[in-house]
């Protein structure tokens, strides 16, 4: 049984604190606002004597489960709007529920 609520993660993903608002459109086209943390981290991976480099990003969003849309799918669209970056749309990519009510959402840019 998880210690804190619905109501308590809420906190975490307020867009007054710490979250953001983006908006996640299904494939049947709804729109819906969705409060989360959104999370663009660069990754820069070496290999040493195997003369491998690699570099990208890692896009995520973190919600509450019970904020993911009932009808939520692998490619649907998620488009987020920075005061830097302008909006700009991702596509989702993976699910990963943590079992502690909040989930984290990979995201891809389109092609």
């Amino acid at each position: 049984m998880p210690v804190e609520t619905d109501d308590d993660r809420l906190i975490f993903v307020n867009p007054d604190e710490f979250g953001s608002v983006v908006v996640w459109t299904s494939a049947t086209g709804q729109k819906l606002p969705v409060t989360c943390i959104f999370d663009d981290s660069f990754i820069a991976l070496t290999a040493g004597d195997l003369d491998l480099e690699t570099e990208g990003g890692r896009v995520q969003i973190t919600l509450r489960s019970i904020d993911v849309p009932a009808d939520a799918a692998h490619d649907d669209s998620v488009s987020v709007t920075s005061p830097i970056f302008g909006t700009k749309a991702y596509r989702v990519l993976e699910f990963q529920p943590d079992g502690t009510g909040m989930s984290t959402v990979r995201l891809q840019e389109p092609d």
